[in-house]
This record gives structure tokens, C-alpha cells and sequence, in this order.
């Protein structure tokens, strides 16, 4: 299944997306679609969907000192309302937010909106989870050199997660990044944030499953109908899905000039 985003790609001019019909997102019942925008097309994103941010995103973006990280706010935020408005048929400039006490968005408006969404960025990428009535939270990490791996998770990971990880620090950025990743994407749909109890949540492996899938428990009590899952994106990089949604179906739609293709 493939999403059009026509590109015009006129001799000498830099190619630029325009939107697809909005009555094409569709999203069904118990599924997730994760869309990823990758930075090369942050500029493009801005020139074609920037109308749609609001007076208070606005001023926000003028607050960021380098371009490079205002466009990619601009970007993120105004992708974000296009995906929502098209999901709820409603005009993206017409959307409301608001922030919980972890700082994690909510629709304001519509009210009555059951439309989960989570979004994460690293550099290079960004992802912008979606689906009905549930909790959902994403994360995305891309190893830079010189992090400093034996710190990470320090007080944040559960005495479980740090005992699978001892005997791979300080080598492997791989396995705490995944650690991380899975535990941010789950605080993300529970609603917390790292300023929570993260510690008092475990992610492991659930190989019973399939490869790739995690379990996640609060105090040794499972969490249980929900899908958890790492998401391949790259070798240097790691990502994360937590969903309160009982074997959900997950797809993937790809941002890219010529295409929105679900992989």
C-alpha cells in the first residue's frame, strides 16, 4: 500500500513535496502507523506545511538561536498537525494543544479526539507514532561518539535492566541504547516521562514472541495486552514502540520526495 506525494521536480528548482489527499490516511482499529521524516527533507516540510503552526509555535520556533533547529521544530510540529488533521478530517491549523505535567502534547481540541500519537527525534530523524484509543509512546536514538555509556541509565533503568546490562558495559552502545529506547517509548505511553519512577519499570526481551518484541513489568507485575517492540531503522541507530493494544498491527510510511511509502 503506497501514499502518493507527488513531487515537482521542474529542471534547475529543488524538488518540493505536495500533500496527498488527507481522506487517504486511514487507520484502523488495533493498528499503529509510525511515520519517520528523515532530515534531508526538513526544508521541503517547512516551505509546504509551516502555515499550518499556531501563533504560540510560532513564537516557539523564533526562540530556537540556530536555523538548523528551528526548521526541524517547524518541521516536526507542523507534519505532526497535517498527519492529526488528515486522521481526524479536520484542518490542521484548526488543531489544539495542550502539555501534561511530564510536558508530553495532547490534543486540546477536538475534545472528544480518541487519537493517540507519540513523537520522538534524534539527529538525522524523526518519528510520529499514531493510533486509536489507547496509550501509545516511540523513541529514537542515534549513537554519537563519545556518549558516554557507562553512565547512561544510570538511576533510570530497573536493578534487572542493569544487571542484563553489566556485562556490556562500557563496549556496547547498541544493547543501552535498546534498553533506553524501550524504556522511554513505554514511560512515553504511560504518560510520565523520565520524571516518573522509571526505575521501578523493567523491559525484557520476549524471544516467546518473536525476535525484536520485549515484555514490560512495574514492580514484577506484568504489563499485560500490550505490543512492545524494537523498530529497525538503520545500524546506528535504535527505536522503540510501546502500545496498550493487544497484538497491534505496525507499519511503517517512509517520508520521501518522491513517495510516502509503507514498508
Amino acid at each position: 500500500m503506497q501514499h502518493d506525494l507527488v513531487t515537482a521536480r521542474n529542471a534547475g528548482r529543488t524538488a518540493s513535496p505536495l500533500l496527498p489527499d488527507p481522506s487517504h490516511l486511514s487507520l484502523p482499529d488495533s493498528a499503529v502507523h509510525v511515520w519517520v521524516l528523515n532530515d534531508y527533507l526538513i526544508e521541503p516540510a517547512c516551505s509546504t506545511l509551516a502555515h499550518a503552526l499556531s501563533p504560540d509555535e510560532r513564537q516557539r520556533a523564533r526562540a530556537y538561536r540556530h536555523e538548523r533547529n528551528r526548521n526541524a521544530f517547524i518541521a516536526r510540529r507542523s507534519l505532526l498537525r497535517w498527519l492529526i488533521g488528515g486522521y481526524l478530517t479536520c484542518r490542521p491549523e484548526s488543531l489544539r494543544f495542550c502539555a501534561t505535567p511530564f510536558g508530553k502534547p495532547v490534543l486540546q481540541w477536538p475534545h472528544a479526539a480518541k487519537l493517540a500519537f507519540s513523537v520522538s527525534h534524534t539527529d538525522g530523524m524523526t518519528l510520529l507514532a499514531f493510533a486509536w484509543d489507547c496509550r501509545v509512546g516511540v523513541d529514537v536514538e542515534r549513537w554519537i561518539d563519545g556518549l558516554d555509556i557507562a553512565g547512561i541509565g544510570r538511576g533510570i533503568f530497573s536493578p534487572i535492566e542493569e544487571e542484563a546490562l553489566e556485562p556490556a558495559r562500557p563496549d556496547s552502545a547498541a544493547t543501552v541504547l535498546s534498553i533506553w529506547t524501550r524504556k522511554e517509548a513505554l514511560l512515553k505511553a504511560l504518560g510520565m516521562g523520565l520524571s516518573g519512577e522509571p526505575n521501578a519499570y523493567t523491559t525484557e526481551d520476549d524471544l516467546q514472541i518473536g525476535e525484536g518484541r520485549w515484555r514490560a513489568s512495574h514492580h514484577g507485575t506484568a504489563i499485560s495486552g500490550w505490543t512492545c517492540l524494537d523498530l529497525v531503522l538503520g545500524p546506528e541507530v535504535r527505536a522503540a514502540l510501546a502500545v496498550s493494544l493487544k497484538a497491534a498491527s505496525v507499519t511503517f510510511h517512509r517520508c520521501s520526495l518522491s513517495t510516502w511509502a509503507i514498508s
